[in-house]
Formats: structure tokens, sequence, C-alpha cells
């Protein structure tokens, strides 16, 4: 894809996309579905589509091999993918460990695996996404998928060295989803570019050969294949579009997202007819892209346009810079990284971000053991630690910390700050800590590190401590802490019969629930990356919550807990990177229900604790 890309290209491309929809359509699909079933697994209730990996960073900078499957469920209740698969990864004999691979470097909201916990309903499809650190990108990876109570397995191998490298974020942020996978691929909001080639008449006459513009779209198909597609440049508005086309959407194409034909509908001042586009994703120069190719003739005045868009949200870091929008760096950039909608027209003003203010800070000294304690309250005790703020980080130390730097980053437009917490008795001793301006005056901690000494070991040294400290200052804060009444109902997916309602009290502020995920959580944004949360969750009986046990780590049987009358079976373990503290109960013969405290200690006296101790069940 390249800007000058000549009118007779795309007239050939659009060619032999007729062809293999015609005359050669039967062979085509005959290779489609054969490539489809070498890549299907069916694993008794469940089918599983492997439709592609790439090769990401994990959390700590290794290299991860991250596999796109789509997850369908065949049986009679609503399961999640990650309890109801269980996958093995081997290279050159050696077992790979999960990956952690955030969706956004920046935000740490979610990791690429989110969606395994999501319930798929029975005949739904949900894509998902698995991870696993690589050895080495040379040595084939094989992937070993196996029924959680069954014996049918099937096996993916995947070659590291054939694959494209992706960086997190480079997602896309389209809409949450219709359970049908292709549609949504393609619904929602999109954001690109258009060009002219092929100017005649009044387009040439004005210079127009080759002229370029920023363009964003709007796709709605419905379950039967038919919806509209709107897009708008800097000359239009959503509500008043460049083009309003009716298409119709075909599983059929080069690729797993199918082909989108247009119907009707106007390009401009120009009427749109049946296959004036065929837009097959699989002929696009770059992933999540698709590219729309028309002419426009009007009165010996006639133009090629040949539009690229991805979906609203993607990061075009893949892409050369000659293929990127024009406004990109400038305009849709500091959108999306301000977590910003589509706007409906492009003279919508980007985030402005501006350098100055007070930066005076003091000189950082407190003692080796401050400095130590800091870095692990940082790293392991403070689960909102993206959230805290520099007077919150004062407030800790004592102290004002030394002033380094402020900058402004042009490709996250924002401000950033930097600030050393030094050790009086080594001064090559110091935690570094980098702010970012998450609004107006407002500093947040963005990333932090050491210099002069080891992080593990002062985890090893002080973990304990640091903890038990935390412990006895939210004590405090928890028994004078003003409290209000929570009730929530919680229900078994899809099965709303089969649901439990949940009454305790919880602060005023500080806390708040995710309805989507049934989960308390530890700060006002329930969205927080690394907020400690408690999770509810309602299943037939207790044996439900046993299905991926074998894969628990570090697991132990704790004393059982009285909460509301009911004696809950206590244990604790690490799965998927996180921490637990579950409690799990059979209320009745029809519902059984698991408490799980998710990255939280639950000492006697703090929050945790008081929120469970009030805790009662309907």
């Amino acid at each position: 894809m390249k800007k000058t890309k000549t009118k007779l290209l795309c007239l050939l491309l659009a060619a032999l996309m007729l062809l293999s929809l015609t005359a050669c359509g039967k062979n085509k699909e005959s290779t489609d579905k054969e490539l489809a079933d070498s890549n299907l697994l069916k694993l008794g209730d469940y089918e599983l589509l492997y439709k592609g990996a790439c090769i990401m960073e994990d959390s700590d900078g290794n290299d991860a091999v991250v596999l796109t499957l789509d997850f369908t469920n065949n049986g009679e209740d609503s399961h999640s993918y990650l309890w109801s698969i269980s996958e093995t990864a081997m290279q050159n004999g050696v077992e790979l460990a999960v990956a952690i691979v955030y969706s956004d470097p920046d935000s740490y909201d979610a990791t690429v695996i989110e969606d395994q916990f999501t319930d798929v309903a029975p005949g739904a499809t949900l894509e998902i996404r698995t991870a696993f650190v690589l050895a080495n990108t040379t040595s084939k990876v094989e992937v070993t998928f196996e029924e959680a109570f069954g014996d049918k397995n099937g096996k993916i191998t995947v070659d590291p060295s054939t694959l494209s490298r992706e960086s997190a974020g480079s997602g896309t942020a389209q809409s949450a989803g219709t359970g049908d996978a292709l549609l949504d691929w393609w619904n929602g909001d999109w954001y690109g570019w258009g060009i002219m080639t092929g100017c005649s008449g009044y387009y040439e006459d004005k210079g127009m050969e080759g002229a370029w513009w920023d363009i964003c779209g709007a796709v709605d198909i419905g379950a039967d294949g038919m919806g509209t597609v709107i897009l708008w440049d800097g000359d239009y508005t959503k509500s008043e579009p460049m083009v309003s086309a009716s298409v119709s959407l075909s599983g059929n194409g080069t690729s797993i997202y199918g082909t989108m034909m247009s119907e009707g509908g106007s390009f401009t001042d120009i009427a749109l007819e049946h296959a004036d586009w065929i837009v097959d994703p699989g002929l696009a120069d770059y992933g999540d892209m698709i590219h729309i190719d028309g002419d426009y003739e009007n009165s010996g005045d006639e133009f090629h346009y040949d539009i690229y868009l991805r979906p609203w949200g993607t990061y075009w870091g893949d892409v050369d810079e000659e293929d990127l929008p024009d406004l990109y760096d400038t305009w849709y950039l500091p959108l999306i990284e301000a977590g910003k909608p589509m706007p409906d027209s492009l003279d919508s003003d980007a985030p402005e971000s501006n350098l100055g203010g007070n930066t005076a800070g003091g000189d950082g000294i407190v003692t080796e053991e401050q400095v130590q304690k800091g870095y692990v309250w940082m790293n392991d005790v403070n689960k909102n630690i993206f959230d805290t703020t520099y007077e919150e980080v004062v407030a800790y130390f004592g102290v004002e910390g030394e002033f380094v730097k402020e900058e402004y980053s042009d490709h996250m437009k924002a401000n950033y700050r930097y600030y050393k917490w030094i050790s009086a008795d080594n001064d090559s001793h110091f935690i570094y800590v980098n702010f970012k301006e998450e609004e107006t005056g407002v500093y947040e901690v963005s990333g932090f590190n050491t210099s002069g000494f080891s992080g593990k070991e002062a985890i090893a040294k002080y973990l304990d401590i640091v903890k038990a400290e935390a412990a006895e200052e939210n004590k405090a804060a928890s028994a004078n802490a003003a409290m209000k009444d929570f009730s929530a109902k919680v229900a078994m997916f899809a099965h709303d019969e089969i649901n439990i309602t949940i009454k305790t009290t919880v602060p005023d502020s500080g806390w708040s629930y995710d309805e989507g995920k049934c989960c308390l959580v530890e700060n006002d944004d329930p969205t927080a990356f690394g907020a400690g949360s408690i999770r509810f969750e309602v299943r037939k009986k207790l044996e439900d919550f046993d299905f991926y046990k074998e894969k628990f780590e570090n697991y132990q049987d704790i004393e059982d807990r009285v909460i509301g009358g009911i004696t809950f079976h206590g244990r604790t373990y690490k799965y998927i990177g996180y921490e637990w503290i579950e409690y799990i109960a059979q209320i009745d013969d029809t519902r059984a229900l698991s408490i799980g405290l998710r990255n939280m200690d639950c000492v006697q006296g703090t929050m945790p604790d008081i929120i469970l101790t009030n805790m009662k069940f309907q």
C-alpha cells in the first residue's frame, strides 16, 4: 500500500475479486474449507478455530507467542474458555509458561487473554487469545488443547520464525460484541485515509491528482448480513457524511473476515450500486485493515478513490510512515491515548497538554530502609500504584522527591515529571519514579525502577514488614471509615434463576462495583489496573470451582470462615499471575458461591475483613 498506488493496480485487484467470486468460486471455497478444517479442533462440547498468531512482548520484556482462536460452546450450559479448555505449550521438549501480555503498555488495564474469563452462551462463539513465553523465536511451538473434563484433545503447531511482531495496544477498540466473531470484527468505528488518482475534468483542472485526506467511518451490519457504512472527512460530518452506503457481508473471501459488498447508497453526489465496492480484508497490505476502492464519474468529472481504514483505537506502529494518515500523530494518537471515542467531525480538537507549573521538589533524602521498603510498597503492596499521585508518594516517604526533569512526550501527547528518593547512606541507591499528567496539574505514577540495590532482595527482606505496616494503616482508616449499605444480585451466566443476593457494607468512597465482572474493587474506578478486588461467582455445585485446581500454583487450604452464617472452605493459590484468597461454599442444593479476594489480604480489622464479616446472603 503506497499513496502513489495506481488506478490500474486497483482495477486489477477488483477484477481478481470478481473472478474469485464467480468462475473460481467453487475452487476458492473448497480451498478455504480445507484450510479451516485443518485449523479446527473439536473437543467434545467445544470447538477451537485457530486464526493466527504473532509475537508480542510480555510484562517482563520477553518474547511471547500470542495465538488467536475462536472458542465455540456447543454445550448446554454457559462456560468460559478458561474453565473449559486446558492448554499446554511445548518448545524443544520444555513446557512454556503462560505469558502476561498487556493490551496497552501505557494503561495496563487488561491483558490480551482477558476474554478467556468471559462466559460463552450455548451455541455462541467468542474470539480469545492465549499467550506463552518463548524460549526462542526459531524453534516450533506445539500447543495442545484438551477438554477440562474429558479425553478429547488437539494440537496446533506454530513456527515463531514465520510470525510478525505486534506491539501491545495494536489491537482494536471495536464494540463489545454480539458473539458473532465475523460481525464483531466489522462492526464499530474506523479511521484511516483516502487518496484520489486518475483525475479528469474538474478534478484534474484543480490539480487534485494524488490528493489524500483523513477519513472516519462507522460500520453497522446486522445478523442477516445487511447493514450500512458511513464515511466522513474534513469536509463532512457523521450526521452529514461523505458516503452513506448499504452493504452486504459474506463469510466467503481470501481470509476469515469474509467480503463486504456495496448494495446501494451514495458517494458524495453519485449513486452506489451493487458490487461497486468489493471489500476483502485478506487483500489488504496490513492486518486489521479494510481497503475500499471505487470510481467517481459525473459528467466528465472523474477520479478513482482508494480508502484504507483500521478500527478506531488501533496503533499503526506496523505501517510504513508514508502509509500513515496525515493527522495520525497530531490528532488521532492524542485522542485514543486519552481514551476518547471517535468524534463526529475531524474538526474536533485533540487533547492539549501544557508544560510548566510547580516542579519544585525537595532533596529526596530518606534512609536506606525507607528506600527499599518504598520499592516494596510500590511494587507489591500498593495495588493502586498507577493511580497514586505525586502527593501521595510524598506522604508515604515523608519528604518531597528530588526533581530530575520535566518533558513532553510527543508520542504520548502528555507531560512527564521524574523524581528520585535517595538513600542517605549511599546516594547511588535510589528509586526513580515517573509521573504522567493525567489531568491538568495532577501527576500519577506511570513507572518506577531501582538503582544501586536489588529489588528482589528488598522484597525478600521487607515484604512481610511492609504488608503488616499497610494492614495497620488500613485498620486505623477502616475503624473510622464512613460506610454505606451495598447489595448486588449475582447470577450464574445465562441462568438468571440461579442467583444469590449479597448484602454488606462498604466505604462511602474508595471502593466501587464492577457489575459485569461481579467484583467489589478497592478503587473508585472499577477498571483500575492492579486494584485489589472481591469477586463473586455463582455455580450449581461446589465442584464446579475446581475445574482448574490442578493449574493452581502454591495451593494451600486455609482455615474455614463463617460468612453470613455459612461455613466457607478457605484456600489460597496463584493463578494466571494473580494471588487469590478464595472462600467457597454450597449454599443449598442448587447454588454454590465463591468469594475470591484477588491481590488483596484479609487481615482482621482491615476493610476486606470488615466487608466479609458484615456479609449476608439471600
